[in-house]
């Protein structure tokens, strides 16, 4: 059971990295077909379409809210499991995105478990 979490949380981060660029390579798309070269036109274009309309406002308020009790979670487990470089996946959110450094927190908690589990039992 400890190779499927395995698994499924390697392959979460992996499509973590892969499906959100994916996006942001469309949008880089949209923005130039727009002729839009301007950074700053071109964030305030991006933070509009977060809050657009009242779906994408839930959506975008409710991964806030996951985003806050998973980073609680991920310090807490960390400090717990003694885990080495937790801070980095705080940095890997805002620098890749949020599916892709919980996904690798969760592969490399389970990892961290599995190898307390063979040194005590």
């Amino acid at each position: 059971m400890a190779k499927l979490r395995l698994f499924i949380y390697a392959a979460t981060a992996f499509a973590g990295v892969a499906w959100p660029w994916y996006c942001i390579y469309q949008f880089i798309q949209e923005t130039e077909a727009l002729g839009l070269t301007d950074p700053l036109a071109i964030v305030d274009l991006f933070s509009q379409g977060v809050w657009a309309n009242a779906s994408a406002g839930f959506i975008a308020a409710d991964l806030t809210l996951v985003l806050i009790a998973a980073f609680a979670f991920m310090v807490a487990e960390a400090m717990r499991l003694q885990m080495k470089y937790w801070y980095l996946y705080f940095v890997a959110t805002f620098g890749i995105s949020f599916a892709f450094s919980f996904g690798l927190f969760m592969f490399n908690r389970e990892r961290n478990l599995m190898r307390s589990s063979h040194v005590s039992g």
